[in-house]
């Protein structure tokens, strides 16, 4: 028996197994629009999402993942995969096999239909409606996967682009907390 929690690399597909979302989730959800294209992280993309990361670190504003200094990449690939219910690279149409960021869905509040959204966008491809492209995809999918009717997300106080962002997406805040805003949107 497999414990839900459990992490595993299978086919080259890094995935985690949970339960509660076995049943509603296909195990290699491709997304895409006439922008982006959201394929779901592999082992063979450890290298480029740690990058991705590492790269994105003198930008960051509050990371729930930051990058800790013994992480390789396939640890750090594992243990964001842990905090996930589901995470694709993002890719542009015009160029699918370089990642340029990642979005997610985690914390799923099964019983309240509300699962929360997070996501990195290397800042070269900032203001570019990239992450809106993506989002749009992913609101989609976790109407149709998770059957929620509100997606979530959390921000930094102090980072005013994701605070605009959200603000843009339809986002409302519902809790300002220490140092982070918890947002959240219909999906319906």
């Amino acid at each position: 028996m497999i414990n839900h929690t459990s992490l595993l690399f299978s086919s080259g597909r890094i995935r985690r197994l949970h339960t509660a979302a076995a049943d509603h989730t296909d195990d290699t959800p491709t997304l895409s629009n006439d922008q982006v294209v959201l394929k779901v992280l592999t082992q063979a993309d450890a290298d480029p999402f740690f990058r991705l990361y590492r790269s994105c670190e003198s930008h960051d504003h509050g990371s729930q993942y930051p990058v800790l200094p013994e992480d390789t990449a396939e640890s750090f690939a594992l243990r964001i995969v842990a905090a996930c219910e589901l995470i694709w690279t993002i890719r542009l149409v015009r160029n699918p096999t370089v990642i340029i960021g990642d979005c997610a869905l985690h914390h799923w509040e099964k019983e309240h239909g509300v699962i929360e959204f997070g996501g990195t966008l290397l800042p070269a491809c900032w203001g570019q409606g990239i992450m809106q492209a993506a989002l749009q995809l992913v609101v989609q999918h976790s109407i149709e996967h998770y059957e929620t009717r509100s997606l979530a997300c959390t921000t930094a106080t102090q980072n005013n682009r994701a605070n605009r962002f959200a603000e843009k997406m339809g986002f409302s805040p519902i809790n300002i907390q220490n140092d982070t805003i918890r947002w959240e949107k219909p999906t319906c």
